[in-house]
């Protein structure tokens, strides 16, 4: 995670993503939602529509856009994988939100120049309905506190 935000710079937008009625899924907007107010950096909860929130990222024109989202990478749940957009490729087809993504990040890449970054998290349970599992809400609040102590002192 530190050597993932070391590559952050300038102005920065964080858009979680995330279901909030699909349990872990709502991951990113958690996080999200938690840093309000924390951190010196744009925050968008993107819920599951990503794509909906594009023009918002290109408008503020971010030297760094960070996304945040679970994503079934048949790993442990909880684990952490920080990519950078074109690693997204070889996650196709295992998010529900993963079409949607790679065509925001493409749009947003065709329109501003700026690194785009994934915080990807394998959920536990993203059955409808759930909440967020005990797991996955650990890994968002050390998420948190690592984005606040990171990004802070830039």
């Amino acid at each position: 995670m530190n050597e993932f935000l070391k590559n952050v710079k300038g102005k920065v937008v964080i858009a979680g993503i995330g279901n909030p009625l699909r349990g872990d899924d709502a991951v990113g907007s958690y996080i999200v939602k938690e840093l309000n107010n924390k951190l010196r950096a744009i925050l968008i909860d993107c819920e599951d529509q990503p794509e909906r929130f594009i023009e918002k990222i290109v408008e503020n024109k971010p030297e760094t856009v960070i996304f945040i989202d679970a994503v079934h990478m048949n790993q442990k749940p909880g684990s952490v994988v920080f990519m950078r957009e074109t690693d997204l490729e070889e996650y196709t087809g295992i998010s529900s939100h993963q079409t949607n993504l790679k065509h925001c990040i493409d749009y947003i890449k065709a329109k501003i120049t700026c690194k785009i970054f994934i915080v990807a998290i394998q959920p536990e349970n993203t059955e409808f309905g759930r909440s967020m599992s005990k797991k996955i809400l650990e890994v968002a609040e050390t998420l948190r506190h690592l984005f606040i102590q990171t990004l802070n002192k830039n």
